[in-house]
């Protein structure tokens, strides 16, 4: 993922919704990654998963504040890198 960074005002809150199959361990891989790149990651009050309807895609939605172009990139590298991620907003 390309930032441009002049469109961003840093630091910045935003909504990551990272979706995959639901018998993956999806859930910690988007913990693990959140924390090796945000210092100050609490799953218990930023992490919210939601079941699709058939119950064969889960959806993680991470509310986090990001604090430079070079975290955002690596936060969607190392989350699209993960074959446990389908997609990711």
């Amino acid at each position: 993922m390309a930032i441009r960074e002049e469109l961003w005002d840093f630091p910045h809150v935003m909504q990551l919704k990272v979706m995959g199959a639901a018998d993956a361990p999806l859930e910690e891989v988007v913990v693990t990654v959140l924390e090796t790149h945000l210092g100050d990651f609490d799953r218990s009050m930023n992490l919210s998963r939601k079941p699709s309807t058939k119950g064969t895609f889960v959806s993680i939605t991470a509310n986090i504040t990001v604090h430079n172009k070079e975290q955002v990139e690596s936060i969607y590298r190392d989350l699209d890198a993960s074959p446990h991620v389908k997609i990711t907003l």
